[in-house]
């Protein structure tokens, strides 16, 4: 029975080592999502409003 406590104690250790690894890592993984949402929301924005928007602007005038 001891040795079970001993494998159960040491990976409780190993555990808790690997969470605290993964906090330090999830603040630049959440930055770097977020980042990335934002520029796939964005981007195809300004696309619309820069190149496409002028267009209709365009084929407007004809009526």
């Amino acid at each position: 029975m001891n040795i079970f406590e001993e494998i159960f104690s040491e990976l409780i250790k190993v555990w808790g080592e690997m969470f605290s690894h993964i906090m330090e890592i999830m603040p630049k993984v959440i930055h770097f999502t977020l980042w990335a949402v934002s520029a796939v929301i964005i981007l195809p924005a300004v696309f619309i409003a820069g190149t496409l928007y002028p267009m209709w602007v365009e084929w407007g005038e004809d009526f």
